[in-house]
């Protein structure tokens, strides 16, 4: 017979959940009043989390003795438990459940002497359904000051040259130093680098708010010949993390002052200082562009292309693959004509996904 002082029995423990949350904080809270755990079958995660703050023991038909039993959900165990006490924990809203359910009924053992609710809610709807008295003890809370998350950001390939070996290794240095991250990557590749802390968007012509919430934009590519997500990084006083390509020289960055630049081999990542010594309050002056000095400045005669109409003739074509047209609202005759406007005369002349002339231009007319 093992002999414990407080037990708390779970049939399963999950990787993750309400009532497992409770339990991590209860014995976290209480690590002193040698509560042990009792359970059936565990996820790995969540038992060794639970192992540092209490004893864990996994039920494979022993016999227990224990001065308080305390159940929550299943009680398949507790003809074998010798209790003094014997507590059923109630998580749930009953009255929610019978709305889902109203021929629910919870399988309550006659060794229960004492019912715990964890709010007025579960004692109340727990009460009316069945007929007892509920003592109410709110749930535990036991938190520890959470560590600041490291906010990343890219828009590349995911290629060797833009630098994918190395974003695997930068990840894996801030895992191996215990800093939480979010790496959000912009990007069409789908071969993705498989790591909990790195998500994936979809590339967008504007991701300037995602960058100025970052603490550093990140490019580790083999090369570049000047990269407009750092020049509009640093314009906005965000941070980067580069390789030391030449032209990061050539534009200003500044290693710690307004970056910090990873070896090419990425050994010796400055992993505390990236987390702790985030470049502040730097002002960047991006490189005067005189493109002006280039250009004419004069109004052309050339009218777009967008600003006619065309009339089109029905090729056989048309007929042949039955396709309603949206301006005729059925499927044209050979040799029809009518009026579209430039997107549409488009699609129709070899621009669709048949790859297959539909009309012929007959006119062009302003709009």
């Amino acid at each position: 017979m093992i002999e414990l002082t407080n037990m708390y029995y779970f049939s399963y423990l999950n990787f993750i959940g309400g009532t497992e949350t409770f339990l991590y904080y209860l014995i976290k809270k209480y690590k002193d009043y040698d509560i042990t755990i009792v359970y059936q079958r565990a996820e790995k995660e969540q038992l060794e989390r639970l192992q540092k703050y209490a004893k864990c023991i996994q039920y494979t038909g022993q016999k227990i003795k224990c001065k308080k039993a305390f159940f929550n959900y299943g009680m398949d165990i507790i003809d074998n438990v010798e209790a003094e006490d014997y507590y059923f924990v109630i998580h749930a809203d009953y009255q929610s459940l019978m709305k889902k359910n109203p021929n629910f009924r919870p399988v309550i053992s006659r060794k229960i002497t004492k019912y715990i609710g964890v709010s007025e809610q579960a004692c109340k709807s727990f009460s009316e359904l069945m007929g007892v008295k509920c003592e109410l003890c709110y749930n535990p809370l036991a938190l520890d000051e959470p560590k600041r998350i490291l906010n990343l950001v890219s828009a590349t390939r995911l290629s060797r040259e833009k630098g994918k070996e190395r974003m695997i290794k930068l990840a894996k240095a801030l895992d191996d130093a215990g800093i939480p991250y979010l790496w959000t990557v912009f990007t069409t590749d789908t071969n993705a680098i498989d790591n909990p802390n790195i998500v994936y968007m979809k590339p967008r012509l504007d991701i300037n708010g995602y960058i100025k919430n970052a603490d550093y934009l990140v490019q580790l590519s083999d090369s570049e010949g000047y990269c407009y997500s750092v020049v509009e990084a640093l314009s906005m006083g965000v941070p980067v993390i580069v390789t030391p390509c030449p032209v990061f020289n050539e534009i200003g960055l500044e290693d710690k002052k307004n970056c910090y630049m990873v070896d090419f081999d990425m050994q010796n990542i400055p992993i505390e200082d990236i987390y702790n010594h985030i470049p502040k309050d730097f002002k960047y002056i991006p490189k005067k562009d005189r493109w002006n000095e280039l250009f004419v400045l004069r109004k052309s005669s050339y009218v777009q292309d967008r600003e006619y109409m065309y009339t089109v003739k029905a090729l056989p074509s048309y007929k042949a693959k039955s396709i309603r047209d949206a301006t005729l609202g059925r499927v044209p005759n050979p040799g029809e004509t009518w009026d579209v406007d430039f997107n549409r005369m488009l699609t129709l002349t070899e621009n669709n996904k048949y790859n297959i002339a539909f009309v012929e231009v007959v006119k062009k007319f302003k709009k």
